[in-house]
C-alpha cells in the first residue's frame, strides 16, 4: 500500500507537531509538508498535491477557511480536514 501524504498547516508549532506525531504512529501516514499559515498552506498545497491537508481554520492572515476556498478552487477533488481550537465556529 502506498503512502497517505499529508500537509499540515497551523500557525503553531507545537500543534504541527503534535499532529504529526499522531499520523505518523500509522506507518501508511507521511507528512510531506507543513505550512504556519494559510498562504504558505494554499502554495505548499499547490506545489506537492498531497492525499490530504489538515489544517486549522484560525491563522493570521488570510486564515484556514480562504485557503480552503482557493485550494478547491484551484484543485477541486482536494480533501482537507480542517479543525479548530473554538467550540463556536463562526468565531473559527
Amino acid at each position: 500500500m502506498s503512502n497517505i501524504r499529508v500537509i499540515l498547516t497551523d500557525d503553531h508549532a507545537v500543534v504541527r507537531s503534535g499532529i504529526a506525531r499522531l499520523l505518523e504512529r500509522n506507518d501508511d501516514i507521511k507528512i510531506v509538508g507543513e505550512a504556519e499559515s494559510g498562504e504558505q498552506g494554499y502554495q505548499l498545497y499547490s506545489e506537492l498535491e498531497p492525499d490530504v491537508m489538515v489544517m486549522d481554520m484560525s491563522m493570521p492572515g488570510i486564515g484556514g477557511l480562504e485557503a480552503l476556498r482557493r485550494i478547491i478552487t484551484r484543485h477541486p477533488k482536494a480533501k482537507v480536514i480542517m479543525f479548530s481550537m473554538h467550540e463556536n465556529v463562526t468565531f473559527a
